[in-house]
Order: structure tokens, then sequence, then C-alpha cells
């Protein structure tokens, strides 16, 4: 724990001091407090190559399925988006644009397009697809015009309800940030919330609760038949570290045998 910051390991157990006396609990080692921290280090690593996975299969089904409905440079076609305040054409080729950039001399096929053609003035979808972030796919799906581009897009990854769709690759996408910046786990809100979804019978008591990703994650994993770990991963680490109450990332007893568990 010496190249771990004070701060940052305050994070892990601020919550069992006793506010009125700055004391710890009769008895409490310093070892749960480092094993609190390994816990989370360790979920952040299984989540992120699980997510990292689902960024790939994702940002590939909308870019193949965009591609082939309206053409390889579908994000110049302003026809088929409807910008919000949030979001819109302005920004996602702003994006595009600076990111190809950033990536035209690390990448051949980015610097061949451009040495052979100047016209349309990017890559296409496929091209472009292995430059920019997993949160343009979701605000660019998020704004697609045409419900039934939505809907089959969504119907890949077996959800029929586009609105549950935009809201789970949301939340994937700020989670991804999350671990990927190194940001705790145990004992947060995730500050997004995705929806719930009946159909399925999946529900969530408390949806900014790591639990409700999560679950979103492993659906997803089992939907799309991609190699899955992440159950047993949870499993494991939660059997490594037993002094951690896995209730603070809203596991709770039996949670193997919730719908898409």
């Amino acid at each position: 724990m010496q190249y771990v910051g004070g701060y940052r390991l305050k994070g892990y157990w601020h919550h069992v001091v006793d506010p009125l006396t700055n004391q710890f609990p009769a008895g409490y080692a310093f070892e749960r407090i480092a094993d609190r921290c390994e816990f989370d280090r360790e979920l952040r690593s299984a989540t992120i190559e699980a997510i990292d996975r689902l960024e790939v299969a994702i940002r590939s089904t909308i870019a193949n399925y965009l591609s082939l409905r309206h053409g390889p440079h579908w994000f110049l076609n302003s026809a088929i988006f409807k910008p919000t305040a949030k979001w819109g054409m302005g920004q996602m080729l702003q994006k595009i644009e600076n990111e190809v950039k950033r990536d035209q001399k690390q990448k051949k096929f980015i610097a061949h397009y451009f040495k052979n053609h100047d016209d349309p003035y990017l890559p296409p979808s496929w091209s472009v697809c292995e430059c920019v972030s997993f949160g343009l796919w979701s605000r660019t799906y998020e704004i697609l015009r045409d419900p039934n581009d939505k809907k089959a897009i969504s119907m890949k990854f077996a959800i029929d309800q586009p609105d549950v769709f935009r809201s789970w690759i949301h939340a994937l996408t700020v989670l991804r940030n999350v671990v990927a910046h190194h940001g705790q786990l145990l004992k947060n809100k995730l500050g997004v919330a995705p929806c719930n979804y009946t159909k399925q019978r999946i529900t969530f008591a408390h949806n900014q609760h790591f639990f409700a990703i999560a679950t979103v994650i492993q659906y997803l994993l089992k939907e799309t038949s991609l190699p899955n770990r992440w159950k047993t991963d949870l499993q494991d680490i939660f059997a490594k570290y037993p002094t951690v109450n896995t209730a603070e990332i809203g596991f709770q007893p039996n949670w193997e045998t919730s719908p898409a568990w």
C-alpha cells in the first residue's frame, strides 16, 4: 500500500470511522482496508476487460448496419439524424475529424485513405470506427432519426426497446470512463441509471449501483455469445475478499439467480 496515495486510500475506510471520535471500530485491521483497495482494483480490471469486448461489438454493429443501410459515409448524411440540444452533427463530425487526424500517423489504413482519396474528406465508416471513442457511438445512436434503424441495431443484442438499449450503452460508456481512470466502485453510485428491461424481468431496485450495470454487461455478453468470464470473474473476486460486503456495490445474497445472470 506504500504506492497508494493516502487520500485515495481514505476512500476505502472513511465510512467506518466514528464521526464523533474519528476512531476506527475496535479490532479493525489495516489489512481490511488493503483488501478493500485490492478488491476494487481487481473489480475494475475485470470490468474493463468485459466492456472491451462489448465496445468492439457495439461500435462494429452500429457502423456495419448504418453502412449497409445508408452508405459507408453515413455520418455525412444529415437526413438520418435528429440532433438534440446536447449532441448534433457538428459535434459528431468534429469528434470524428479530431480523432481521425490524431490517428493518421499511427494507423496505416487512415494514412492510406488520405493518400489515395480526397473526396469524401473523411474515411469510410469501417475505418472511422477504429478511431473514435465509445462515447461517440452512444451519442450517435441516440440521435438516429429513424426508429427502425435504432430497433434493427438494438435487436442485434436481443433488445427490442431502443430506449433500453440507448440507456444501457450510455451507462457502459460512463462505467468504462470510471474504471479506465481508476475511479472507485465500492460504496459509490455511478451517476447513470440503465433502464429496466421488464420484458426480460430485468429490474433494478437501485439502478445507479454497480450491480445494475454489471447485469447489463452479463446480458449483452450472453446474448451476443461473446467469450464470457464475467460471472466467474466476479465470483472469484468476491470469494477472494470475504471481508468486503458486496452489498456496497449492489450485490445481494443469491444475486447469481437474478434474471440475466
